[in-house]
C-alpha cells in the first residue's frame, strides 16, 4: 500500500498530529517509519520539510470598527437585561446566587 494513501485515508488526525510532534520533539524517521508504516522516503519528503507552507483564508472586514481614529480607545458595553441571550442569563443568575451565598 502506497504511503501516501495510507496517510491521507488510513490515519486520523491524531495520528498526522502525534507525527508532527515526534518529528518536532527529534523522534527519528526509522522510528516513526515503524510505528505508523510509512516509507521513511514518504516522511522525508513531506513531512519533513520545515519550509511547507499552507496557505489559509481568514477573510477580512470591508468596513471599518470606528468612523473616527479617536474612538479606537472607547468602549461602549452598555447592555440590557433584555438583549441577553438565554445562556448569558442563566451564567448571570448563577453568579448573582453565587456571590449572594458568599456574601451571606
Amino acid at each position: 500500500m502506497k504511503a501516501q494513501y495510507k496517510y491521507d485515508h488510513m490515519l486520523g488526525d491524531k495520528e498526522k498530529n502525534l507525527i508532527s510532534i515526534l518529528l518536532n520533539k527529534g523522534k527519528t524517521i526509522e522510528y516513526i517509519s515503524n510505528r505508523f508504516g510509512l516509507s521513511k522516503k514518504f516522511i522525508r519528503t513531506n513531512l519533513c520539510n520545515p519550509d511547507r507552507v499552507h496557505s489559509i483564508c481568514l477573510g477580512s472586514k470591508k468596513i471599518a470598527y470606528n468612523d473616527d481614529e479617536m474612538q479606537y480607545g472607547e468602549l461602549e458595553l452598555n447592555y440590557s437585561f433584555d438583549e441577553l441571550n438565554n445562556n448569558e442569563i442563566e451564567a448571570y443568575n448563577n453568579y448573582e446566587l453565587k456571590t449572594k451565598s458568599n456574601n451571606d
